[in-house]
């Protein structure tokens, strides 16, 4: 049984004026009942009393195909043994602020934005925070509970140039409080997405084919969490269907890369002291030196695979089963000054960010569209491009690492996987790929 109280406070402000404050408290349980077959049934509710669990209770063993037992009841003793650490915390804690707070801050950030060029046209500022209680009790008689506090904010510019509109994002977050604008002052957040808007209105159409590729941190990061990550999720690898399934123990990256996911990191955006299905948390290494050496599992994953668990079942809230999902996934850093990886590269891109894309887990095969990258000529880094996208196979691009940089920076982001959304964070230092193609332009 999971059991969640949740308070989540959204605040809006749309071309200088506040469009939106909501503050939203959810509160439920989740049953999650495994048959004897291995089929599970899940049912939650929002009202907790006893008989509405014990409805939903019996929904669950339904869906599972289980027989209720007819004899005596099995009592356990469910009294908390562990008190395990939270790992986010606020020192500011953001449910606590006055939201008029959180309005000054968006609006530093629209300030920020556009003090930076006649050019942006529209700012849209958005804070998020929330504040999250969750018990889990399993039927081996451990109860255990978290505190989970996170914040975000994300700044949207658009600016316009001539006829010609292009738009610039920042999106920093933390699981933490209001202390966050300390480490990303409300301005500098607005400077930063408007400058990505008009480096992009001043952007060139990139060249195309095969060619060298420096990624920053929230490019290489990225890289990882789809190419890698993603495949090593227990629930592709207990299929069969992830490209990952036959290759534990096998080099399927560069040696220079090592890399972990681990939710234990202190007020990290995607971390956790327990798991959704009441896990201890605990780093897991996927790779070592380019060997495939770990799996995100639950449970019923590891057992399946024969494999350890790692506290990898997470949910978007109490009325969504739990799920194998990644919570802060990064490459370790090397010893590569970033400068001279650059200077290394005669004519190539550096994308510095890349906003998502598409990946196929059974093939490895992706194509990612670079929010912010230049070209690199004689070592330097030149003209700013737009349109690029980045198309490859996950095990070449990782295998064809040949730079890892000093610089490990993680970036926060909401991940998406079968309907359901996670904080999570991804991270890496800057990376120098030989193995990826760059398309979107004239050929040059």
């Amino acid at each position: 049984m999971y059991v969640e109280d949740r308070v989540t406070e959204t605040v809006r402000l749309d071309s200088g004026a506040v469009s939106e404050i909501r503050s939203d408290r959810d509160v439920g349980a989740g049953l999650r009942v495994v048959g004897a077959g291995g089929r599970s049934g899940f049912a939650y509710t929002n009202v907790l009393t006893i008989d509405a669990l014990i409805d939903a209770a019996w929904a669950a063993t339904m869906a599972s195909d289980s027989e209720a037992s007819g004899g005596e009841v099995a009592r356990m003793d469910l009294r908390e043994r562990v008190v395990c650490r939270p790992v986010q915390w606020a020192d500011r804690p953001a449910d606590r602020t006055d939201p008029a707070v959180k309005v000054d801050a968006l609006r530093a950030v629209d300030a920020g934005a556009r003090g930076v060029d006649k050019a942006v046209r529209n700012v849209l500022g958005i804070h998020v925070d929330t504040a999250q209680h969750v018990v889990v009790a399993t039927s081996d008689g451990e109860l255990r509970r978290d505190h989970r506090v996170r914040t975000r904010v994300t700044c949207r510019v658009t600016a316009r140039r001539d006829e010609q509109l292009q738009t610039g994002f920042a999106g920093p977050g933390a699981g933490r409080g209001m202390e966050l604008y300390a480490d990303h002052p409300p301005d500098g957040i607005g400077a930063l997405a408007a400058g990505r808007a008009l480096r992009a209105l001043a952007g060139v159409q990139p060249p195309t084919g095969p060619m060298p590729v420096v990624l920053g941190s929230a490019g290489g990061g990225l890289l990882l969490h789809e190419a890698l990550g993603h495949g090593l999720e227990g629930d592709g690898l207990a299929r069969g269907t992830s490209v990952n399934a036959p290759a534990f123990d096998e080099r399927i990256a560069s040696p220079l890369l090592t890399a972990l996911d681990d939710p234990t990191l202190a007020q990290e955006y995607g971390s956790y002291a327990i798991d959704d299905a009441g896990t201890p948390a605990t780093a897991t290494k996927l790779l070592e030196t380019g060997v495939q050496v770990g799996a995100l599992t639950d449970a019923d994953t590891a057992a399946q695979l024969g494999r350890p668990v790692t506290a990898n079942a997470r949910r978007e809230s109490y009325a969504h089963p739990p799920i194998t999902r990644m919570s802060n996934t990064y490459v370790q850093p090397g010893k590569d000054d970033p400068t001279t990886i650059i200077a290394d590269v005669n004519r190539g891109v550096y994308a510095v960010t890349l906003r998502g894309g598409d990946v196929d887990i059974a093939t490895g095969e992706f194509a990612f569209t670079a929010s912010e990258a230049f070209l690199i000529e004689h070592g330097e880094v030149t003209r700013p491009l737009t349109g690029l996208t980045l198309l490859g196979n996950a095990r070449n691009a990782l295998g064809s690492v040949v730079a890892v940089g000093d610089d490990l920076a993680l970036t926060q982001a909401l991940c998406g996987k079968d309907g359901q959304h996670v904080p999570v964070s991804y991270g890496s230092p800057t990376l120098l790929v030989t193995g990826l193609s760059v398309a979107g332009g004239a050929r040059g």
